[in-house]
């Protein structure tokens, strides 16, 4: 057989599968509360990962990680952040758990992990399709830099500071028990 008749073979059963998904898609909707296909998950971690041009990727917080910059970045977390991605960064809120992608766990190491840039620019900028808004035009730079020192020292966040954090969510008043 022809390579172009091969290719052409592909493309085609390639083509049946994508209706066929769309077809399935379109049935059964598109419900926050189902859970994502293998191809649905493909697509939402590739498109957060692909949200990050290279050049982001290499930058290094210029914020000392001092006591007073962590508090800064805590306080600005406890307004800004958690109500999606809680004070602890566990995601477990009430509008997290509406999410789909869902607020990842910020003290994991898929976020840990993740360069001083990458943080900055996805706070900066939010990624498409995910419920992650962009900050660029309500966050000065050194507000940003701070969460990402914040969010680098969250996985040592203790009890204490936690109950702090409290009085300054304003999510305080949406928990569940409030509806």
């Amino acid at each position: 057989m022809k390579p172009w008749k091969v290719v052409c073979l592909v493309l085609f059963a390639l083509a049946v599968a994508v209706a066929g998904y769309g077809l399935i898609l379109v049935r059964h909707g598109f419900s926050a509360l189902a859970t994502p296909s293998a191809v649905e998950e493909l697509a939402a971690t590739t498109a957060r990962k692909l949200a990050v041009p290279s050049a982001y990727r290499q930058l290094r917080n210029p914020i000392t990680p001092s006591t007073e910059n962590i508090r800064g970045g805590m306080e600005h977390f406890a307004y800004h952040c958690s109500p999606c991605h809680s004070n602890d960064g566990s995601g477990h809120t009430v509008f997290g758990r509406g999410f789909y992608p869902k607020p990842p766990d910020l003290r994991a190491a898929a976020t840990q992990n993740k360069s001083d840039g990458e943080l900055y620019y996805t706070i900066d900028n939010g990624v498409r399709l995910s419920g992650m808004p962009a900050f660029s035009g309500t966050h000065t730079v050194p507000q940003t830099w701070r969460l990402v020192l914040f969010i680098r020292y969250l996985p040592q966040i203790t009890p204490e500071e936690l109950n702090e954090m409290k009085g300054w969510d304003p999510k305080s008043d949406a928990d569940p028990a409030h509806f």
